[in-house]
C-alpha cells in the first residue's frame, strides 16, 4: 500500500512548498507546520521537482497564450494593410503583406502547438469526399469555435484539394 505524503495533504502545503524551494531548514519547517523532518525531506526529494516542472510549464503556457493573443492583433493589422495595398493597386506591398501574414500564421501555429492541452487529431482522407462536403462537415464541427472556423475556411480556400485528390 502506498503511503500518503503528509506534506501534500497538509492544509498549508503551498507554504511548505515555498519554504522548501527557498531552502528553509527542515527543522524550521517542522516547527512551523508540525510535519516531521523526514516527511519534509521526502517531499522535497520526491514531489518538489515535479511541482516545479508543472509550475514552469504553466508559466510557459500562460506566456504562449499571451503571445497568441498578440499574434491575432498582428495578423488583423497585416490583413488590413494588405487589403489597403490591394485597393490602391500596390501589388508589391500587397505581396509583402502576404509574406508577413504567412509568417504570422506559421508563428501562431507554433505558439498554439505549445499551449495545446487537448490531444492532437490528424485527419486522413481515406475515401476522398468532395471539397464541398468536407468544407461543410468541418465548418459545422467548428461552429462553436469561431476563430478556428475561419482559419479552417481560409485554409480550405487556399487549398487546391481537387488537384491533390486527382493526383493521388
Amino acid at each position: 500500500m502506498t503511503r500518503v505524503c503528509t506534506v501534500c495533504t497538509h492544509d498549508e502545503a503551498h507554504s511548505i512548498n515555498v519554504d522548501l524551494v527557498q531552502r528553509v531548514s527542515y527543522r524550521d519547517i517542522q516547527g512551523r507546520y508540525g510535519v516531521s523532518k523526514s516527511a519534509a525531506q521526502r517531499h522535497a526529494k520526491e514531489h518538489i521537482p515535479k511541482l516545479l516542472v508543472e509550475a514552469y510549464e504553466s508559466l510557459e503556457r500562460a506566456d504562449a497564450e499571451d503571445l497568441a493573443s498578440e499574434l491575432v492583433g498582428v495578423k488583423r493589422d497585416v490583413h488590413r494593410l494588405k487589403q489597403k495595398a490591394e485597393e490602391q493597386d500596390d501589388i508589391r506591398t500587397a505581396l509583402l503583406a502576404c509574406d508577413k501574414a504567412l509568417k504570422a500564421l506559421e508563428l501562431q501555429a507554433k505558439v498554439e502547438q505549445l499551449i495545446q492541452t487537448q490531444p492532437q487529431v490528424n485527419i486522413a482522407l481515406v475515401e476522398h469526399p468532395s471539397y464541398q462536403k468536407l468544407e461543410e462537415v468541418l465548418f459545422r464541427a467548428l461552429e462553436r469555435h469561431h476563430e478556428a472556423r475561419w482559419a479552417v475556411a481560409d485554409a480550405l480556400r487556399d487549398l487546391d484539394l481537387g488537384a491533390e485528390i486527382e493526383g493521388s
